[in-house]
């Protein structure tokens, strides 16, 4: 089975793949689904890679960069993943969407919050079944701290709220993740929240293996 590489950026200050306090566990699992992860200090060089994930991006993006995701998803084929953050935090929901709206998604600059289905007695770390794509052997997802997306256009939705979930604008169960793919094979996803991945929440209820499906775009 040919190996997915993954280039987690380190371009725009986010979250990095190699803080083994947040992120071991999905590092050193990865590599058991042939999935390779690398983090990745040049922005030229991320799409040499199958996949190129940005984790809670707090620098914006020139209007270059954004021309150059772009291209590469439309045309080129590659997969790219963007995570946010609830309200707002370091204007993470405004870097994200002003590259997510090519796309016809945006991150609003709110909150997810379920008083019925969540954990640790903390109603920002949600839980969810409405799991409608990257399924497989994924049965429930703790989804902590998320913003809700907005579709502006045709999008496929990965995720969602329960209906007892609320954004903070009182919107019924919200879309946390979602997802535009195109006739190159190449896909662009938004997820609201960025630590749904961190070693925190990865190995709570079937976070590990939706994180991977969703990574290498299969388990559909």
């Amino acid at each position: 089975m040919r190996k997915i590489r993954v280039a987690w950026s380190s371009t725009h200050q986010e979250f990095l793949i190699t803080d083994s306090y947040y992120f071991s566990v999905l590092a050193r699992e990865s590599q058991k689904d042939g999935v390779v992860i690398e983090e990745v200090d040049k922005f030229s060089d991320l799409f040499a890679y199958d996949v190129v994930v940005f984790n809670y991006p707090e620098r914006p993006f020139s209007q270059e960069e954004i021309e150059v995701i772009k291209e590469n998803v439309m045309e080129k084929g590659k997969r790219v993943l963007f995570t946010a953050h609830f309200q707002n935090k370091d204007r993470v929901a405004e870097i994200c969407s002003d590259v997510a709206r090519l796309f016809g998604l945006l991150v609003l600059p709110d909150e997810v919050r379920d008083q019925v289905n969540h954990l640790d007695d903390d109603p920002y770390q949600i839980l969810t079944s409405r799991v409608l794509a990257y399924s497989e052997g994924v049965k429930q997802v703790v989804f902590p701290y998320s913003a809700p997306l907005k579709l502006l256009a045709e999008a496929e939705i990965i995720l969602r709220g329960m209906e007892t979930a609320r954004s903070g604008e009182g919107e019924e169960a919200p879309v946390l993740v979602a997802e535009k793919r195109f006739s190159s094979g190449g896909s662009f996803v938004l997820s609201g929240s960025c630590i749904f991945w961190d070693n925190y929440s990865i190995t709570r209820e079937n976070n590990l293996r939706f994180a991977l499906n969703l990574i290498a775009g299969a388990g559909r």
